[in-house]
């Protein structure tokens, strides 16, 4: 697994959750009496001497315990608030924005005084009105500012074994609507309208608490070896298709983020606070961030966010509660649940509980921190952001439109982007969309025009900067979003000192470059009548010459076909793949277009194409006349019959979740194959001969260890009888190993430059002097063999020679790298290399690769084809599918798993 994550956010595997159902359903079992501390039930201790209204629904009175007691389901979290709605209708009102994978409802809640509910509609108008500064003026918003309130809003556990924070929104909401007798409450009542997502991930929380039922025992066992704190693969941090929801902001892949960025731009709430567990030994995390800092926050929201953590920080000196800032927890990276919202404005916190995996921890020191602590300080730390938010209500509304106001003026001056028509038109119009869901303005030209020295045609996408979202846009088009130099050095320093890096996620992002679409930007502004895009539901194809007599031909390079493809062999329909450009009635194909022959399918072909074009977007074109002037004839061997492909994924340990996940979505649900997924355990022995193709997905290790000689043994004659495996990532160097050789390649050490020391085996060593403290801090540099890790940056690809695996695809892709691996190219007797790193100069596209890493990664392949007995081992070196963002990787996944099927020959 190349995806590096700290370790103290790996909570995927060891975290505890019991679930509430399966405790009342024992009554009769009390828990024991133990020396550690008892876990409280009484809400009022959440805060001192608080007087709560008696009327108002306790969670004890509607989920038979209180906060912290036990760890809440996700439907009883909904039916907590829905009691809440039912007895103050008034005060509670609430949202439901979407439905996740499993059906499971996504919903926010709205809490605020019976005015502020009664004009939620104008809170809304007034809040849109502020974060659009063209049709504001700084008089109007002036008024605007005097009257409304701060909206609030609390993002809670998207990671759904970060449990504490969803239970802490019920405390929250009962202390605001129930608390009495407090000067602050009224304040912040009258000043700030809060909104609470109590949950952003119950797909993953329900899955923690299903894991978890069996570990129940006759008490909460605080060890950190016991049964109940080690979930089963996948973990609970991840949705249904293992993603992690806090990454999807910019590209909104997963229905849960889809609903909550559409709930927030119809807010633009002014504060938003996303809400997390981290690993149990650490404390609490609030702002100030570390660096890297992303350079469009501007300075004044980072002197915001730390007032908040001010305030924070005197709550917890009061209660007694520690807590750490600036050492970790970067804000470079706008996919996060809080990069994402300071790119539009909002003021955005990231706060980070330890997390008690459960009930009870015990920790490396020996205490216990109970999940009632957990909870507890959540919800201290969010009372405090939302005094914040009432007290200082007009500097947080003003540093919001200033934010907007001021982004058009620096967007004017960065100049407008223009994505033009274009081959793979379909993911251009997807990238116009995803800008649209986004909040961004699009226009789209009704005519040609001339910009940034091109001619545009109609029907070209146009972006202006000069809009409030010019921050996030530049965010998401820019080719690169620069670190601070003097991060970087830091950085590079450390790496040559034999340190890991502070590096702590991606360096690059760029959708342009993941969607390998064509984005121009400059300073033009062309006068020519455009429409505004809008967000559009469904695709819409078309066939030209729907009744032709020989047949239709979709050309490949787009998202389109694509989709066409895997519908139509899912339809039944029998077509054929080129392997080299052709001409046809005049117009010139390229390599990978598919036709359909109507001698070749029943009757009615014309009508069957013009449906799974509508459904698929693709532009197809009849023929009349079989008659190929220039390339293979439609007859000819290099006219591949296609079948549908039967494939199985590799799933559970020790398959990175996220890898196995996210390629089994992007196969699904992208381009629209069934994917099985089996445990592998199972590959050690069972047959896999019904399935054209398996994918091994990324890993850290461990596939050697799983499955052993026998499993070695079963996909080498998997193979050989006419099977393809295809590997991610780390799944490469497990096929490249010495004992298991399905591709005759070998994994790089660091190459001379940075190669380690031999490596003594005597009891003495021959003496040395050390000069200087450079010299010496070479010798206490740990030995590594491997190149140094990359921690995530867009690098070229570039096709070697022509292959079926590369058809339709442009000459450069670009591709998400992360980690050490390197490998040495196959030779011609043993297979090809399709793809190759680019060239030194023209290798890093977006982001940090060190130098070292450039100069031995170029001209390396990228991915490697091995033929093998009657079928094929395919090796790409980095998950293609990571995140879902890399739609220009598409094609690359499609030919792997549809051109081998076609060419295996598994002899059924």
């Amino acid at each position: 697994m190349t995806n590096r994550f700290r370790h103290f956010k790996q909570l995927s595997v060891g975290m505890v959750a019991i679930c509430a159902l399966y405790i009342q359903s024992l009554p009769n079992i009390a828990m024991a009496q133990t020396t550690e501390p008892p876990i409280a039930a009484a809400p009022d201790l959440m805060w001192p001497n608080a007087d709560y209204d008696p009327t108002i629904p306790t969670p004890r009175s509607v989920l038979g315990y209180d906060i912290g007691e036990r760890i809440t389901p996700p439907s009883e979290i909904i039916r907590y608030f829905e009691a809440l709605q039912t007895a103050l209708p008034e005060r509670v009102k609430i949202f439901d924005y979407g439905r996740t994978w499993q059906n499971r409802r996504l919903i926010y809640v709205a809490i605020g005084t019976p005015e502020q509910i009664r004009n939620l509609d104008a809170i809304k108008a007034n809040s849109l009105a502020l974060a659009d500064p063209r049709r504001t003026t700084p008089a109007q918003s002036d008024a605007i500012i005097a009257a409304q309130p701060t909206i609030i809003w609390l993002a809670n556990s998207v990671h759904g074994d970060e449990i504490s924070p969803a239970d802490s929104s019920m405390m929250v909401a009962y202390h605001l609507l129930a608390s009495r007798g407090d000067n602050r409450m009224a304040n912040i009542r009258q000043n700030s309208l809060t909104i609470i997502v109590p949950s952003q991930n119950p797909d993953g929380r329900a899955r923690v608490l299903a894991n978890n039922e069996q570990a129940i025992g006759l008490e909460a066992d605080a060890d950190e070896l016991a049964a109940e704190r080690d979930q089963p693969w996948p973990g609970g941090r991840m949705n249904h298709y293992n993603f992690d929801l806090n990454r999807d902001w910019i590209s909104l892949t997963q229905p849960e983020t889809q609903g909550h960025v559409a709930a927030y731009l119809q807010w633009y709430p002014t504060i938003l606070v996303d809400a997390h567990e981290m690993s149990r030994d650490e404390t609490f995390f609030f702002p100030p961030e570390a660096d890297p800092i992303n350079p469009f926050h501007t300075a004044g929201q980072r002197a915001l966010r730390a007032s908040i953590g001010r305030n924070n920080a005197r709550w917890f000196d009061n209660f007694g509660f520690n807590y750490f800032t600036r050492e970790i927890f970067d804000g470079f990276y706008p996919g996060y649940g809080d990069g994402w919202p300071t790119a539009q404005g909002t003021i955005a916190l990231t706060y980070e509980q330890g997390s008690s995996r459960g009930l009870r921890s015990r920790g490396r020191d020996g205490n216990v921190l109970t999940y009632r602590d957990t909870v507890h300080h959540h919800f201290v730390a969010a009372m405090s952001t939302i005094e914040v938010g009432a007290r200082d209500r007009q500097q947080f509304l003003r540093s919001f439109y200033e934010f907007r106001r001021t982004a058009i003026s620096e967007g004017q001056s960065a100049g407008n982007y223009f994505i033009p028509i274009q081959s793979d038109q379909a993911s251009a119009d997807k990238l116009a969309q995803l800008m649209v869901r986004q909040g961004i303005d699009v226009k789209v030209a009704n005519g040609s025009f001339n910009a940034c020295g091109n001619n545009y045609g109609a029907g070209s996408y146009i972006v202006s900067g000069a809009q409030p979202s010019s921050r996030l846009i530049r965010n998401l088009l820019d080719r690169n979003v620069a670190l601070d130099r003097d991060f970087i050095a830091r950085q590079q320093d450390r790496r040559n000192r034999g340190l890991e890096d502070e590096i702590y996620d991606v360096t690059a992002w760029s959708l342009p470059l993941m969607f390998n679409v064509t984005v121009a930007n400059c300073n033009a502004n062309p006068q020519v009548a455009t429409n505004i895009v809008t967000p559009q539901s469904g695709l819409r194809g078309n066939v030209l010459n729907p009744a032709a007599k020989v047949g239709y031909v979709v050309a490949s390079g787009s998202a389109a076909y694509i989709r066409f493809e895997a519908l139509a062999l899912r339809n039944g329909l029998k077509m054929r793949a080129l392997e080299e450009a052709f001409t046809l009635e005049g117009k010139t194909y390229p390599a990978g277009s598919i036709v359909l022959l109507n001698s070749e399918n029943s009757d009615g072909l014309g009508g069957k194409v013009a449906l799974l074009a509508n459904q698929s977007g693709a532009n197809i074109v009849g023929f009349d006349d079989s008659w190929v002037t220039n390339g293979p004839s439609l007859g000819s061997p290099k006219a591949v019959k296609l079948r549908l492909p039967r494939i199985a994924i590799a799933w559970d340990a020790p398959t990175d979740p996220y890898s196995a996940g996210n390629t089994r979505f992007v196969i699904e649900r992208n381009i629209g194959f069934n994917v099985t997924p089996i445990r592998t355990r199972n590959l050690r022995s069972a047959s896999m001969a019904r399935f054209d193709v398996l994918i091994l997905p990324d890993t850290n290790a461990g596939y050697l260890t799983m499955l052993g000689e026998d499993g070695i043994s079963n996909l080498k004659a998997y193979v050989q009888n006419g099977g393809t495996i295809i590997a991610l990532g780390g799944a490469t160097r497990f096929l490249a190993a010495p004992n298991v050789e399905l591709l005759a390649t070998r994994r790089e050490t660091a190459t001379p430059s940075g190669e380690a020391r031999s490596r003594e085996t005597s009891a003495t060593v021959a003496g040395t002097s050390i000069s200087d403290k450079s010299e010496y801090e070479n010798t206490i540099k740990e030995d590594a063999a491997d190149p140094i890790s990359v921690d995530g940056a867009i690098v070229r690809v570039e096709t070697s020679e022509p292959h079926w695996l590369t058809q339709g695809l442009p000459a450069n892709l670009y591709v998400m790298y992360q980690g050490s691996d390197i490998f040495r190219p196959l030779n011609r007797a043993n297979g090809a290399n399709p793809l190759l790193f680019s060239s030194k100069p023209n290798l890093v596209a977006s982001g940090v690769v060190w130098e070292a890493n450039q100069e031995q990664m170029a001209l390396k392949p990228y991915a490697m084809v091995q033929p093998r007995g009657r079928g094929f081992v395919i090796g790409i070196n980095s998950d293609l599918t990571y995140r879902a963002h890399s739609d220009g990787l598409n094609g690359l996944l499609l030919n792997a798993i549809v051109q081998s099927t076609a060419r295996a020959n598994p002899g059924r």
